[in-house]
């Protein structure tokens, strides 16, 4: 059975001390290569050819703004560059949406924080359509207190702003809140907030991982990270503040 939205166990707000943030794409699912099919497919059907190689260099972990006007040139309207933005997010999740899997001890990890009265939230550079897509797919929403997605900032990572606002969410100080992230963005992201962060890899690009150099722990996927280690780490985190 899955946890109540926005409660414990006992029906008390979540105390623990500490909160755990959740970065989406690459981090509670591994889609890169879903969002690379979509914009190949896009290129083909707007006569832009784009191969694995491109989207590598020039499209990934970059906004669709920026890479609608590097495909179509700088002068694209506001209008055209929602229009193509909203058209490869649909292919995206026609792709994905089939084939959608959790990067594995997700849900267990989950459960364990909520049982321990650790509050989470997930905070996404990707539109809302996407993020609910994962969540409501993977039936992990309940676990979540707050969900942030790109639409309801102004900014998106590597600025703190969607960060800073799962913590105002949650009614946690950003120095108790830690992030769980898998890209360069997500990293500079958790540092501009002040957050420490925690790496998950199996969604990641191997060349972001050398910018996570003051990552407090690296790993594979969800089932290795020990709840009991979390702890420690933030009780570190609160006595060297």
């Amino acid at each position: 059975m899955l946890p109540p939205a926005a409660s414990s166990p006992n029906g008390q707000q979540p105390d623990a001390g500490f909160a755990a943030i959740f970065d989406v794409d690459g981090t509670m699912v591994d889609n890169a290569p879903f969002h690379q099919a979509a914009w190949i497919e896009l290129g083909k059907r707007r006569g832009k050819p784009i191969t694995a190689e491109y989207y590598r260099t020039h499209i990934h972990a970059r906004s669709n703004e920026l890479t609608v006007r590097r495909l179509f040139g700088e002068d694209c309207s506001a209008d055209f560059i929602a229009a193509i933005s909203t058209e490869k997010e649909q292919l995206y999740r026609d792709l994905y949406a089939p084939k959608i899997c959790e990067v594995a001890g997700l849900t267990d990890l989950l459960r364990v924080l909520w049982s321990r009265n650790i509050a989470c939230a997930a905070a996404s550079n990707s539109p809302a359509a996407n993020v609910n897509m994962v969540l409501d797919l993977l039936r992990i929403r309940s676990f979540f207190r707050v969900v942030i997605d790109r639409q309801q900032v102004t900014r998106g990572k590597p600025h703190p702003d969607l960060l800073l606002a799962a913590a105002q969410g949650l009614g946690v100080p950003p120095r108790r809140c830690l992030v769980f992230e898998d890209s360069t963005a997500g990293f500079a992201a958790a540092r501009n907030a002040h957050m420490p962060y925690i790496v998950i890899t199996a969604g990641a690009c191997l060349a972001d991982l050398v910018e996570a150099t003051d990552a407090k722990d690296v790993h594979a996927d969800f089932t290795s990270v020990d709840p009991d280690r979390l702890v420690e780490l933030m009780a570190v985190a609160n006595v060297t503040e």
